[in-house]
């Protein structure tokens, strides 16, 4: 990852090249260690694994029910399914964004992501989804992000209200 984003500041560059990286080691179980595999005390757990200049790391585990609403990242990102499985719902904004509080989004496509698959996420056209754990297990997932999202500024959107609100995801279990 450190050679693939040395040099370049292309999103879709970037995910291109890095997705066969993640998809090689979503194949394995054991890429995440136990401590970093369990849900949070009220909530998905979330837990840095490496911080770098042009890209971090993170566990994420979505317990049975667990979910985030459509979002958007404001950067490049790969999600990749370890265990378990996970619904992804990937969006397309219609509007230009110009009315404060007001987003009009509509479904792209309801994927049902399974262990060893990696989702891309490419801005500002393609990185708008939204995740459910609908299963009975925990779902176990590793994300690779061109910037670190904890306490970030990002969009949340009603989709049913067509609104959109400001929101940063909270710091992680481990740090």
């Amino acid at each position: 990852m450190h050679d693939i984003t040395r040099g370049e500041n292309s999103p879709a560059t970037i995910v291109a090249a890095a997705k066969p990286l993640l998809a090689k080691l979503v194949q394995r179980p054991d890429c995440v260690e136990s401590k970093f595999k369990k849900r949070g005390a009220t909530e998905y757990g979330r837990y840095m694994l490496h911080r770098a200049p042009r890209f971090n790391v993170t566990a994420v585990v979505w317990g049975p029910g667990d979910g985030a609403k459509a979002h958007n990242h404001d950067t490049w990102g790969l999600v990749g399914v370890v265990e378990n499985e996970i619904q992804e719902t990937r969006f397309r904004r219609l509007d230009d964004g110009a009315k404060t509080g007001y987003a009009k989004l509509e479904v792209k496509n309801v994927l049902k992501n399974s262990a060893g698959t990696v989702s891309c996420l490419v801005p500002p056209d393609d990185d708008i989804h939204e995740m459910n754990n609908v299963s009975d297990r925990n779902t176990v997932e590793i994300h690779v992000y061109g910037k670190d999202l904890a306490e970030m500024p990002r969009l949340r959107f009603d989709v049913a209200n067509d609104s959109v609100k400001t929101f940063a995801s909270p710091k992680y279990q481990n740090c």
